[in-house]
């Protein structure tokens, strides 16, 4: 495969990546991707990811090399859309909020993609920022704004997010 042929391979696969599937408004597939209460039982981090995973990679056709699942009541994660507003750490995404809390976490990092997606997972407590935007026309929702992007997750001490702009 030559050069050409790969770079729009890995374009493509980005795109695939960032794009929401058919059937979900930005909120409803950040609620797929990135919520999960309560969490689902599984005999190892590593096989939850690889369960939950192979269910997200079901809809883009592609191995997400890294996805978190906040194991919090969507409700709460609603609310950080009211905290004080940050710069988000993407900069494509504007209108992110800090968690006031930490919250059970699990991180799924992608270690293999032959023969099948597979994940190595890691549970943590932590703080997220999230993306937020008004419902789309499709939502049924009273709250002015949903979560659309999960932008960063890290430790206990919330001003860590600072450092790495």
């Amino acid at each position: 495969m030559g050069t050409f042929q790969l770079l729009l391979l890995g374009v493509t696969m980005f795109l695939v990546t960032e794009a929401i599937p058919p059937g979900f408004t930005r909120a409803q597939w950040f609620n797929e991707q990135h919520v999960q209460y309560p969490k689902k039982n599984a005999l190892n981090e590593n096989v939850y990811c690889n369960n939950e995973m192979r269910r997200i990679n079901h809809y883009t056709g592609v191995c997400k090399s890294f996805n978190s699942f906040l194991h919090d009541p969507l409700d709460d994660i609603i609310m950080t859309c009211f905290q004080s507003s940050i710069r988000c750490k993407r900069k494509k995404y504007k209108n992110c909020h800090y968690s006031n809390r930490a919250v059970n976490i699990t991180d799924c990092q992608l270690v293999s993609r032959v023969p099948s997606c597979r994940y190595s997972g890691r549970s943590k407590q932590s703080h997220f920022v999230v993306g937020c935007l008004p419902p789309s026309p499709g939502e049924h929702s009273t709250s002015p704004l949903l979560p659309t992007h999960l932008d960063k997750t890290w430790g206990q001490n919330p001003y860590s997010y600072l450092l790495d702009f």
